[in-house]
């Protein structure tokens, strides 16, 4: 058999001879006479489609062996965490962040990397006090509290009603007796019916405005102490009532006291609000033969300022720090470009993703995205989440079957579980490709979501490991592959898909929904 690297080299020279495109892109005819080229066109890209699995192959093992010898992003998420603290958007502490990613990656070799700047509302917390006292009554009972982003100072009391689990099915039933009141609702679902769907807390917000709530009370789904933070936004802007969250143990004597008296929330929250900015960042791997065509990897950096959000987003953020050394060391093998995005302003309502979206539609350059994989407490992938993309369940089912060897805990199933609120959204609402990985990590994990517990001791270096391989491998195939089967969706092929999944509701309670 002839040495492949050889005749591969003579096939690039030749073809570019003769002026085609050697990598097999969409302009492959560059010279014209395209019917006197056919039998050429054919023999510079067979061997090409033959030869690109093998190195392929040879990319996983030595992409393997260099995560094994060389992974990083634990030991960096560590560093962070103790030196910088959280990270939140518009911080001292956030901006530390984004200067630390931006710095490590220079370290680590990757050549490209540039800030992406853009401006917001800032939220910062203040105080929260919650009272709570039967009506006409001083006898206040003080309860912990606190407060959701991007809600305003305010001070005020109000009577209290139960809302439940806070969909509008449950605000329907109480109709006008929420106007004015403080509403209070699960974070959660209490009754988990086969047609009840929840909703982000934000929706919940939107509802209870609709009806004319005066503030919310959010009681966490747990039976435990933890109280949850998170934005009360769908877009950004501050909202115009005060929303805040108890603990489940608290909630629950709350409502129990509800059934047997009247009771006012008496709340003094203070927040600030100031024009800021923040940058995401921006890592650009360039495949040696020019093309648009491009993957994209991202995970938010930011993070809320309870904890120092080493699971949320950390685990997922900084284990980008191990991808980008990875593919940067296979760039002279890539046939696609690859763009690693570091986002800030996640957790305020997609700031930094929207913002990334709205240049690259600018720029006319949001096609050239082939497909988005997202990052998002994703700490230990045991499957792909393939979003039910159409023609993509097939393959991703044999790419999973190629990483199970290096990764025997990476299962050989795929899940098809569309959804919204992360950074893949802005990407998924212009029809781009957009995928994930399923985790397995222990209930007591997730209970600590955007709260104080948020902290490095959640983290197990295994699964950072795991999935820097994991998602590396992944990048390799997507940015090697001759073909990527599946592709971006059409206007009327996505406004089907959104239905089909459920989400038009949830586009429509926060506004985005801009079909008819």
């Amino acid at each position: 058999m002839p040495d492949m690297k050889i005749f591969r080299k003579k096939r690039v020279s030749m073809c570019r001879d003769i002026g085609l495109n050697p990598s097999f892109g969409k302009n492959f005819f560059l010279a014209s006479g395209m019917r006197k080229h056919i039998l050429l066109y054919l023999f510079c890209s067979a061997p090409f489609l033959l030869v690109a699995q093998p190195e392929i192959d040879s990319a996983f093992a030595r992409t393997a062996r260099y995560l094994n010898e060389n992974w990083q992003g634990y030991a960096q998420l560590n560093q962070a965490c103790a030196t910088i603290g959280h990270r939140l958007t518009g911080s001292l502490q956030g901006q530390k962040a984004e200067t630390w990613i931006f710095d490590h990656l220079k370290s680590r070799g990757v050549e490209n990397v540039q800030y992406d700047p853009f401006p917001f509302r800032a939220w910062k917390r203040k105080t929260c006090k919650l009272e709570v006292v039967p009506y006409k009554s001083d006898n206040y009972v003080g309860f912990e509290a606190v407060s959701l982003a991007n809600t305003p100072s305010f001070k005020g009391a109000w009577l209290m009603i139960d809302g439940g689990d806070g969909l509008e099915s449950d605000l329907r039933k109480l109709g006008a007796a929420i106007k004015g009141k403080c509403l209070v609702i699960n974070l959660g679902l209490a009754r988990t019916d086969s047609n009840r769907r929840n909703l982000h807390r934000a929706e919940k917000v939107s509802l209870a405005l609709e009806f004319g709530a005066a503030s919310v009370m959010f009681v966490h789904p747990s039976a435990s102490d933890i109280r949850l933070t998170g934005t009360a936004s769908l877009t950004g802007e501050v909202v115009s009532i005060p929303a805040i969250c108890v603990s489940g143990s608290d909630g629950k004597l709350i409502r129990e006291w509800m059934k047997s008296e009247r009771l006012m929330a008496d709340m003094d929250v203070q927040n600030e609000v100031a024009d800021g900015s923040a940058r995401n960042v921006v890592a650009r791997i360039e495949a040696p033969i020019k093309t648009t065509e491009t993957i994209l990897f991202c995970g938010h950096l930011d993070c809320w300022d309870l904890g120092t959000g080493s699971v949320d987003n950390g685990i997922g953020s900084f284990a980008l720090l191990d991808i980008a050394a990875a593919l940067q060391k296979e760039r002279r093998n890539l046939k696609r470009n690859v763009v690693i995005l570091w986002t800030m302003g996640e957790e305020q309502g997609l700031l930094g993703s929207r913002h990334f979206v709205g240049s690259l539609k600018s720029a006319g350059t949001l096609e050239d995205i082939r497909a988005v994989i997202n990052l998002d407490m994703v700490g230990n992938p045991v499957a792909f989440n393939d979003f039910d993309w159409p023609k993509a369940d097939s393959w991703f089912a044999s790419t999973q079957k190629k990483i199970t060897p290096f990764v025997p805990s990476f299962q050989n199933a795929v899940t098809h579980d569309a959804g919204l609120h992360s950074d893949h959204q802005p990407f998924m609402l212009e029809g781009i490709p957009v995928f994930s990985t399923g985790s397995s990590m222990p209930d007591s994990i997730y209970r600590c979501y955007h709260a104080n517990c948020d902290l490095m001791n959640l983290v197990r270096p295994e699964d950072m490991k795991t999935s820097a391989m994991v998602h590396s491998l992944a990048g390799l195939q997507l940015a090697m592959v001759p073909k990527i089967p599946f592709r971006a969706m059409n206007e009327k092929k996505l406004v089907k898909w959104l239905k089909k999944h459920n989400l038009k509701e949830k586009l429509e309670i926060s506004k985005e929904w801009r079909w008819k």
